[in-house]
């Protein structure tokens, strides 16, 4: 979700779904050009995950919180 207060935008509330393959994209872009500044990781993509599906989506969602929050 994203908010924002700008007149250039008449929602000020938006939302945007992303497939986890789009967060790898942006990744590699960003380390195409950070040269010496770290990008942080992405959360891992486990096909091996224990417990439920909802578990292990509400993880990945913390973890690319956290990814575009770096």
């Amino acid at each position: 979700f994203s908010q924002t207060n700008s007149k250039a935008f008449t929602a000020k509330t938006s939302c945007v779904r992303r497939r986890y393959r789009e967060f790898v994209w942006l990744r590699r872009q960003l380390q195409k050009n950070a040269g010496l500044v770290p990008v942080p990781e992405l959360p891992g993509k486990s096909a091996f995950f224990v417990g439920s599906t909802d578990e292990f989506i509400e993880r990945r969602r913390r973890g690319l919180q956290r990814f575009l929050e770096k």
